[in-house]
């Protein structure tokens, strides 16, 4: 454990991790998140690094040089990009990315003579990406900004449980879209009931990771249909795009009937119905959300469902209860039953949710609490400086 990570926990937590800019150090220049918003470029502040904060629209190879000849050596990114590897290649700036939402199978493209890092936040990836030829790849969980701890937060598991995240209108357009461009839009009735049963059948079986890691599971018939026309891996990507959308909203849906609260996009209210409580801010609004719902459950991607989710993070940070799956990588980084809930099979995820819908007790308080004070050591200025040790080392 770091000496940061013993800091004592509280409002004034995250201010014991600043330190003033070191000028000796060339700035880092860091792509605009989404994402990660402002939270990733204050980290790296409080850890004494110059940022140079940049939106994708400025990014140009003649911006870069012009940065890279005031003594910038290198762009740290969320989100793995080749055309950026490739500016940033003729620019003679290095490249760190750090790999958040799942990346179709093109932005893996290695270009021969970049100088780049790739962080993932899905331990799967590390091996297939350096065996692509991806010289320095590795596995860094995501994390939660400092402020999570600062926030001013009520007491916790007075509102009902909750989850928080989108509904996968992305996923869905993605599904639909390549079905309809390979003239099998006629088939999208019969190709999302094939998915509702893959979803209730992946519930109890944490082996299926879905269609790319298995693609003996596709329909035969939808193979023999795209024989010769479609790359195997490109329908696998599409139906797993399918299958997380209809995954989340099998879980979520089910549990709304029992009682839970919906945040997210507008894409819930046809699913949920009054049961959704409109979007979340990413700030103080959240973190209250997550400290003062009587649980909290998480939902990931199917097609990566081992993986630590943010959202799983920022729940334990707030000081949340966290209902999550087992046999993800978040068992590598807390205690199930300890610092977190983990469910085995869909009876005894909704036995937890009866329990905290019945008031949840000083068990559930207690593995909130844990979990808040385990997540200290695994927040984003921990992260922030194993990516300046390698910016420093490649760059």
């Amino acid at each position: 454990m770091d000496a940061a990570s013993e800091l004592p926990l509280g409002p004034d937590a995250a201010a014991g991790t600043e330190r003033a800019l070191d000028t000796s150090l060339p700035p880092l220049i860091l792509l605009r998140s989404p994402l990660l918003g402002v939270d990733l470029e204050v980290a790296l502040l409080s850890a004494g690094r110059s940022v140079i904060p940049v939106s994708a629209p400025e990014i140009t190879l003649v911006t870069l040089r012009k940065l890279a000849s005031q003594g910038a050596t290198c762009l740290l990114g969320v989100n793995h990009a080749p055309p950026l590897a490739l500016l940033c290649r003729e620019a003679g700036l290095a490249y760190v990315s750090w790999t958040i939402d799942p990346l179709p199978l093109e932005r893996w493209t290695l270009l021969e003579g970049a100088r780049c890092f790739l962080f993932v936040h899905r331990k799967a990836l590390v091996q297939p990406l350096m065996r692509m030829g991806h010289p320095k790849v590795e596995w860094l969980p995501l994390a939660a900004p400092a402020r999570r701890w600062s926030d001013p937060i009520s007491a916790r598991g007075g509102a009902s449980p909750s989850f928080v995240g989108s509904s996968l209108q992305d996923e869905r357009k993605l599904f639909t879209s390549r079905l309809a461009a390979w003239g099998l839009g006629g088939t999208l009735e019969a190709l999302v009931s094939f998915l509702d049963s893959m979803a209730a059948m992946a519930e109890r079986n944490r082996d299926f990771q879905g269609f790319l890691v298995q693609p003996q599971t596709l329909p035969a018939s939808l193979v023999q249909a795209l024989e010769g026309r479609v790359e195997r891996s490109d329908l696998a990507e599409a139906m797993d795009a399918g299958l997380a959308w209809r995954y989340r909203r099998m879980q979520v849906v089910h549990m709304a009937k029992r009682g839970l609260a919906v945040h997210g996009d507008g894409g819930w209210l046809e699913e949920v119905g009054e049961r959704w409580k409109g979007p979340l801010l990413n700030g103080t609004d959240m973190t209250r959300a997550y400290r003062e719902a009587a649980l909290n459950l998480d939902v990931p991607r199917l097609h990566q469902r081992e993986i630590a989710t943010l959202r799983a993070f920022d729940v334990l940070a707030s000081g949340g209860l966290l209902v999550a799956e087992s046999g993800t990588e978040l068992e590598e980084l807390f205690q199930p039953g300890v610092e977190f809930l983990a469910w085995r099979t869909p009876e005894e995820r909704d036995e937890w949710l009866d329990a905290a819908l019945a008031g949840g007790g000083a068990r559930m308080d207690g593995i909130a609490e844990a979990g808040r004070e385990a997540a200290w050591s695994h927040r984003l200025d921990v992260r922030v400086h194993r990516i300046l040790e390698a910016v420093d080392e490649i760059g």
